[in-house]
């Protein structure tokens, strides 16, 4: 699939033109782009750390975070969230439960984020059809205003899921074990509540989602500079919009690894209909996709050695 779509998209453009553009891309609004996506990943840290509760050296969760970060690409369907569970139970010490519920709730809390940012774009880019651009604006408030409900009461439905799946607390077995799990993910969910998380989560998830959208925005600055037309439709929420239906798409649970061709031919297509050229679509996306994957396989593989070597692979929280 992802050799279908790839070569696809190749076929409408020339080589020569890519290879151009990935060489020729401007430096002053690539470095920003670089401190924008570290900016990011300094403030996702700091919400995990606020998340968890009793604090996990910042050190080692920005490692754990620059792992996740290289792995949520890397698999489909962002099964690669595991990664930081995995390492903040192997390597912080921390329980499962504690993994499952900060990460449940940074997923939910950067939903919530997300939608204001949708709802300005849709209404300042336009939108025509059946359902016009204020309309889909309303629908990602309501989105974003029911990811916030169902995770402040998550705790709640784990509770009583739990109940069903195992009744009995004193039992064992694998339906035990299960129940378990559940119960203290529903108990280390109402514990973040209980510190009164949301708002400063909230505030940080609204600061994450600004680094990573920004980033894009300057990155593809960088490339259409190369092509020497930066002001061709480039604003950021027309960016934004582009950059979010390639991250829809590479999110969907198709069997292509590191998103190949799933996150380009996207990108293409939601750039198109924004208003970029044919050919700058194609080579924006392309060029995006492998720098962001450079940058983030490389500093998560980096921080991977670190965490995993073995002078340093007992740390755990202080």
């Amino acid at each position: 699939m992802s050799g279908s779509l790839l070569g696809y998209l190749l076929s409408q453009v020339e080589p020569a033109e890519i290879l151009a553009a990935a060489r020729g891309m401007a430096l002053r609004p690539f470095g920003v782009f670089l401190v924008l996506l570290l900016a990011g990943v300094g403030a996702r840290s700091l919400r995990y750390r606020l998340l968890l509760g009793p604090p996990v050296r910042m050190s080692l969760l920005t490692g754990i975070v620059l792992v996740r970060n290289s792995f949520v690409d890397l698999v489909p369907a962002r099964l690669g969230e595991l990664s930081y569970i995995y390492l903040l139970t192997s390597r912080a010490g921390r329980r499962v439960e504690d993994g499952l519920a900060s990460l449940m709730l940074a997923v939910a809390f950067d939903v919530v984020a997300l939608m204001p940012l949708v709802l300005l774009a849709l209404l300042a880019v336009g939108v025509e059809g059946a359902l016009s651009g204020p309309w889909l604006a309303v629908a990602a408030l309501l989105l974003g205003l029911l990811a916030l409900g169902g995770a402040r009461a998550a705790g709640w439905v784990g509770r009583r899921l739990a109940q069903v799946v195992s009744p009995d607390e004193t039992s064992t077995g694998r339906r035990a074990a299960l129940g378990a799990l559940i119960r203290g993910t529903a108990r280390a969910l109402d514990d973040a509540w209980a510190r009164r998380v949301a708002v400063p989560a909230l505030a940080i998830s609204i600061v994450v989602r600004l680094c990573k959208f920004g980033s894009y925005f300057f990155l593809v600055l960088a490339i259409m500079e190369s092509r020497g037309d930066p002001a061709t439709n480039l604003d950021f929420f027309r960016v934004f919009l582009g950059v979010l239906s390639a991250e829809i798409a590479a999110a969907l649970p198709i069997p292509t690894i590191a998103s190949l061709g799933t996150f380009e031919a996207a990108w293409a297509a939601s750039f198109t209909q924004l208003g970029f050229a044919r050919e700058d679509a194609i080579i924006s996306g392309v060029v995006a996709h492998a720098v962001s994957q450079v940058v983030e396989y490389t500093l998560g593989g980096l921080a991977l050695v670190v965490i995993m070597w073995p002078a340093r692979g007992g740390a755990r929280a202080r």
